[in-house]
């Protein structure tokens, strides 16, 4: 394709014919061809990151710990002067090595009150792992625990709650 500027002031593309266009119809096109490119680009990167999730190892949710790495413990769930658990269940740091099907977000805000809380590194890394491996989380304005369909991810407006996942009572 050759594109060159006529007598006229015209932008002409010359592919298997000749169009004469004004400035503004080059630069509809210039815009068009560009909009055109990084939506393939998109499309390009939505089928490599599927195929890079489809490569990864099913989660194995049997791999468990608490965020300090130590084993579950029976009284795990039970509340502190704060509203949060004594401890929080994580898969494994092993299990999570094993590759991330979403991107490892640390700060999520809940919707209600607008109040953003940042959790650790080892519960960020779960939800990324595995979407669905939770069915609540902490406000730490609230000083308690909420469904996940009360959070977005800070910055955006993508809930916590994995597209097409049924909403559970929280207490995971």
């Amino acid at each position: 394709m050759q594109v060159t500027c006529n007598e006229h002031s015209e932008v002409v593309i010359q592919a298997s014919g000749i169009v004469h266009v004004s400035p503004q119809q080059a630069r509809n096109l210039a815009q068009l061809l560009l909009d055109t490119a990084a939506s393939a680009e998109r499309g390009i990167a939505r089928k490599r990151e599927a195929e890079r999730i489809a490569s990864l190892p099913p989660v194995d949710r049997s791999a468990r710990a608490l965020t300090d790495g130590s084993p579950v413990t029976d009284d795990h769930r039970e509340l502190l002067p704060s509203g949060q658990q004594r401890g929080y269940v994580v898969l494994s740091a092993e299990e999570r090595s094993k590759g991330f099907v979403r991107a490892v977000r640390r700060t999520y805000r809940h919707k209600v009150c607008n109040t953003t809380t940042t959790m650790g590194i080892a519960l960020a890394e779960t939800y990324a792992r595995d979407p669905e491996f939770y069915s609540g989380t902490f406000c730490c304005h609230c000083a308690t625990h909420f469904p996940l369909d009360q959070f977005v991810w800070e910055g955006t407006e993508e809930s916590l709650l994995p597209p097409q996942h049924p909403q559970v009572t929280a207490g995971a």
